[in-house]
């Protein structure tokens, strides 16, 4: 009977310990933007800078928006720029009863766009998962849509069978995140600086300009929610789903599209893995008849941060050619 009240009283100061800590992380850490109702749920928008098409940004698996660094405050000094955060990454609300594909995003950020009265033209950048969104958007929305980035972008092709069963155990993982979130326990690990998730990107991090690495701390609070933990997990469980969405996405015509790749090997990744991605990365510049690959020698998978540089002059040259 002890053991039980201790269990109890120990599970409830967990649960107001979390509660009362995310009150306070979102007072200091507000979000960027406005929050806009799709519909029962509220997507984050942050859309800064004037002029047309409009660049609108979609960020990797399980990411926000703030992922993109620098890259937003510099394109907003030549054209309007958005970025936002597909529902329960970042400042944006879950939507937990919808599984998270590639299409569910596609549908989401249409309704979000059009509620925030952000008219096209756009020119869609999508880094990673991402890049599979919005090159799906692009398919379906073709009349909005004068030009495409890819910035290191996944494939449907990309995944081995050692890939997928690394997979499914972290999105296990995930899952025991999220539970173990709920109760503050994984909140009390990282204020302790013992979770390993956040350790290696608080290391990683160090080597990009004060201002990417100022926002670590608006980053692991997003990571002590239990709805970035489910979020993250369903996109991970549902990837399979979403590289069959946009498996019929073969042609994009003559759409203006520049991917942008990597070109420095992870440590991590063996020489295979990298030639595969490289020929993959090559196989996107297929969609398009009006197509150009560019390859970010000094940047491993997160370019937008390695060479931000690049990005932008991608989309300056899209802008031009519009």
């Amino acid at each position: 009977m002890l053991t039980l009240s201790i269990t109890a009283i120990s599970l409830l100061t967990g649960i107001f310990y979390q509660a009362v800590s995310e009150a306070l992380d979102r007072r200091r850490h507000p979000p960027q933007g406005e929050l806009v109702d799709i519909g029962g749920f509220c997507l984050h928008l942050n859309c800064v800078g004037q002029g047309t098409p409009t660049v609108v940004m979609d960020a990797g698996g399980g990411a926000s928006s703030i992922t993109w660094g620098l890259v937003p405050s510099e394109i907003a000094k030549f054209t309007r720029v958005c970025t936002y955060d597909r529902a329960g990454l970042g400042w944006s609300d879950p939507n937990p009863r919808i599984s998270r594909t590639s299409q569910q995003s596609v549908d989401e950020l249409h309704s979000l766009l059009t509620k925030a009265g952000i008219n096209p033209p756009y020119i869609l950048v999508g880094h990673s998962l991402g890049g599979v969104n919005m090159r799906l958007y692009a398919s379906q929305y073709p009349e909005d849509v004068v030009g495409l980035v890819l910035v290191d972008s996944s494939h449907e092709n990309q995944m081995t069978s050692e890939m997928w069963r690394r997979i499914k155990m972290q999105s296990w993982l995930y899952q025991v995140l999220r539970v173990v979130s709920q109760v503050g326990v994984l909140r009390l690990i990282g204020e302790m600086n013992l979770l390993p998730i956040l350790e290696d990107i608080k290391r990683e991090i160090q080597k990009y300009p004060l201002a990417v690495q100022t926002l670590f701390d608006t980053y692991k609070s997003f990571c002590y929610r239990p709805d970035y933990w489910a979020t993250a997990s369903s996109e991970l469980a549902n990837i399979k789903k979403s590289f069959e969405e946009v498996q019929s996405v073969t042609s994009l015509g003559s759409l203006p599209l520049i991917v942008l790749s990597q070109g420095s090997k992870n440590s991590k990744m063996s020489d295979e893995r990298f030639q595969q991605w490289s020929s993959l990365q090559l196989d996107l510049t297929k969609l398009s008849s009006n197509s150009q690959h560019i390859i970010a020698e000094n940047s491993g998978h997160l370019v937008q941060l390695d060479q931000p540089e690049l990005v932008i002059s991608a989309v300056q040259r899209l802008i031009e050619s519009v």
